[in-house]
Order: C-alpha cells, then sequence, then structure tokens
C-alpha cells in the first residue's frame, strides 16, 4: 500500500504558467451626464480607448 501512497495523480492541481496572466489594467465605472453619453454613443470603435485618449490629453494641459 505505500507504493500506492507515493503515486501522485496527474489529475488537476495547479501548474506552473497555468492560469490568467497578471495584468495592469484597472476597471472604472462612473455616471455619465447625458451630454457626455451622446458623445460616447457617437464614438466609432473602442470607448475605452476614446475615454483614456482623452484624459491622457486633459492631463497634459497646463
Amino acid at each position: 500500500m505505500q507504493e500506492e501512497d507515493k503515486k501522485t495523480s496527474k489529475r488537476g492541481g495547479a501548474r506552473p504558467g497555468a492560469g490568467r496572466k497578471r495584468s495592469r489594467v484597472k476597471s472604472y465605472a462612473f455616471h455619465a451626464p447625458q451630454e457626455v453619453y451622446d458623445i460616447l454613443e457617437a464614438v466609432e470603435g473602442s470607448k475605452s480607448e476614446f475615454i483614456c485618449q482623452c484624459i491622457l490629453k486633459a492631463a497634459q494641459l497646463p
């Protein structure tokens, strides 16, 4: 019986490199007024990309 106890199962368990990779992206939710909502609805393509570009541009203003 001791030999059976030493056998390791090859099913399941943690494996190196398995699972979702860490991300440095964070999610934010906010309440948009109607004016902002209308602008975002008119955006073609990724709204996230548009919002990120606007924030980065606004942060560079003096």
